[in-house]
């Protein structure tokens, strides 16, 4: 009987598979944050004003006015470091998440998407979805 050791393989087989489920938390997180910012705020459907504009109130996720904020959630995954992100390139994303010094009150997206996810996203993480 021989023992063939195969430590190199094992740990790209480990890292391969903790990427993926890295990919899939991330997606998770991305697409909950699309639904809560996906609340119509503009009051116009197809080009044409049907009500009035419906602000979103701090403490809630933003409505969507453009959509432009919604489309531009994003994630990415670093395979070597084993990290994701999720987040936006949109400048005021962030305004919008933590509020601002000139009185913007927050309306979380990102943060809400992540807690409200995170059951999930756990399961994923731990491997119970195999």
């Amino acid at each position: 009987m021989s023992v063939e050791w195969n430590g190199d393989g094992a740990e790209k087989h480990v890292r391969s598979k903790a990427a993926r489920a890295l990919s899939r938390a991330a997606i998770t997180i991305r697409k909950r944050a699309a639904e809560l910012l996906s609340v119509p705020g503009t009051g116009r459907e197809k080009g044409k004003q049907i009500g009035p504009v419906v602000r979103s109130k701090p403490g809630e996720p933003p409505h969507k006015q453009t959509g432009r904020l919604r489309a531009s959630v994003a994630y990415e995954v670093d395979d070597a470091s084993l990290t994701a992100r999720v987040g936006t390139n949109v400048e005021y994303g962030k305004h919008l998440e933590l509020g601002t010094k000139r009185g913007l009150k927050p309306r979380p997206w990102l943060r809400r998407a992540a807690l409200e996810v995170r059951g999930k996203v756990g399961q994923l993480l731990i491997g119970s979805n195999d």
